[in-house]
């Protein structure tokens, strides 16, 4: 099994996957924190879903929040006693990044991308929908041309809701 993290600004999620997923559970991304607390929350998460550690082949990481990739780097060495690869722009992945700059495309993109191609024939275009909206666009080649990242739905809201005389606050939470 991969230990695989998505570690994003408001969340990091971490899964055991390999032909399938095993768990999938959701931390607070939280900059206060020491690897030891997050080895601790992790190795709960494995606990809780019967998990030993000695079925981890392998981790890998896909951060948004590079302040914190030592962290939990480091937490997951505690836990697993393997370093976790870090999904760069550099890291062969099969998909060919036709940009200027390719090392500018985040990491979430690259995984995001990865993944579409791996469910859906291109062209495409993939939506996540996140602290930040990230758009991603694959030519009918199967080759990522370029995206963009605008502010997330929460944040848009939050924006809109506080600047605005007759706009109210409103949940995003699903009512039931």
């Amino acid at each position: 099994m991969i230990l695989a993290i998505d570690m994003g600004n408001s969340n990091i999620v971490v899964g055991g996957i390999d032909s399938r997923i095993y768990f999938e559970e959701r931390l607070t991304t939280d900059r206060n924190k020491t690897n030891l607390e997050y080895a601790i929350s992790i190795k709960n998460i494995l606990e809780i879903h019967g998990i030993e550690v000695s079925s981890i082949e392998g981790t890998i990481i896909s951060s948004v929040v590079p302040p914190l990739n030592n962290t939990l780097t480091t937490a997951i060495k505690k836990i697993t006693g393997k370093t976790p690869l870090l999904v760069g722009s550099g890291m062969k992945t099969g998909l060919n990044i036709i940009m200027d700059n390719p090392k500018t495309t985040g990491s979430d993109m690259i995984v995001d991308a990865v993944a579409a191609l791996k469910e859906y024939p291109a062209p495409l275009i993939i939506i996540d929908m996140g602290t930040a909206t990230t758009m991603s666009v694959i030519d009918p080649a199967g080759n990522y041309i370029g995206g963009g990242i605008l502010p997330g739905l929460k944040i848009s809201l939050d924006t809109l809701s506080s600047r605005t005389a007759q706009l109210p606050q409103i949940s995003l939470e699903s009512p039931g």
